[in-house]
């Protein structure tokens, strides 16, 4: 592999219980592939502010390559307020107002063997044009809406949103959905959703459930598999869904997902878990925690 995966999206710093931790929903994939041994770019909107630094230094020391676009509001920061084990966030300007101008970087989408969007401001027409006009998208385009609330204020937002991510799920390998976001997003279960896009032509579709697990259908059938337990204790949920899309990415780039599905569900549920044992985002290893 000459080049490395593309991911486009969010890159911003949490503010989570007076600390500040580098994330968002794409930086995290970014740097869980890495961390699995797949080279990734990264693409963001990322301001030359304390946070834009913390970013930088981030990505930096987990040898992921930043490629940082136009922040005319600064970096995006998020409060994290915990409800449960579960985590809702308030945004600034930069994370409301968010776009990663993708213009002059087509020839970088072209070249890169798989293209990740994670978090992307799906309700633009200009944000999403150049991933529809991805050539053999198909073969290499995974998304993971990330749908926020706190993103999708705006009147017609949501319904904007909801006609992008539709126009670009039945072009993509793979959509990976929370039960979370097409709640959101569409007022419906996510089996109905994924069931829509698999006939607008995705080649899967996999929809994380929480602690109830994971499941993907393709044109191949329904494979499922659950959170394995962990002697620690849960910290937090924060990067769990972004743990998974970054190891079925990996799974994709070495090909195993061409035998089935299930092996590389199983593995990104255990990434997943191992994941919600430490604080913030940083995608963990199972080894590293059992």
């Amino acid at each position: 592999m000459t080049d490395p995966v593309v991911v486009i999206g969010d890159a911003l710093v949490d503010e989570v219980d007076g600390a500040s931790i580098v994330g968002g929903a794409a930086l995290n994939v970014a740097v869980g592939l890495a961390r699995l041994g797949v080279p990734a770019r990264l693409i963001a909107m990322v301001g030359d502010d304390a946070a834009g630094r913390l970013v930088r230094e981030h990505c930096a020391a987990h040898g992921v390559e930043l490629l940082a676009t136009d922040a005319p509001h600064g970096t995006a920061v998020a409060s994290a307020v915990r409800a449960g084990g579960t985590m809702h966030y308030e945004f600034n300007q930069a994370g409301t107002s968010r776009f990663v101008d993708l213009a002059g970087l087509e020839y970088l989408l072209e070249a890169a063997p798989l293209v990740v969007v994670s978090c992307l401001a799906l309700e633009h027409p200009a944000q999403i044009a150049p991933l529809l006009a991805l050539s053999h998208s198909r073969e290499r385009l995974l998304i993971d809406p990330n749908a926020r609330p706190g993103y999708l204020q705006a009147e017609g937002a949501r319904e904007r949103f909801a006609a992008g991510l539709d126009r670009l799920a039945g072009r993509a390998l793979l959509v990976k959905v929370s039960d979370e976001d097409t709640e959101l997003v569409y007022g419906e279960d996510a089996s109905e959703t994924a069931s829509r896009w698999l006939g607008a032509g995705a080649g899967a579709v996999a929809v994380t459930r929480g602690s109830e697990g994971a499941v993907i259908t393709s044109a191949r059938g329904y494979v499922s598999a659950p959170v394995p337990e962990l002697s620690r204790p849960i910290v937090d949920t924060i990067g769990a869904g972004d743990s998974v899309l970054a190891s079925l990415t990996a799974s994709v780039i070495t090909r195993d997902h061409e035998g089935g599905w299930a092996a590389p569900l199983e593995r990104a549920m255990a990434v997943a878990a191992a994941t919600t044992r430490s604080a913030g985002g940083l995608l963990q290893l199972p080894d590293e925690v059992s």
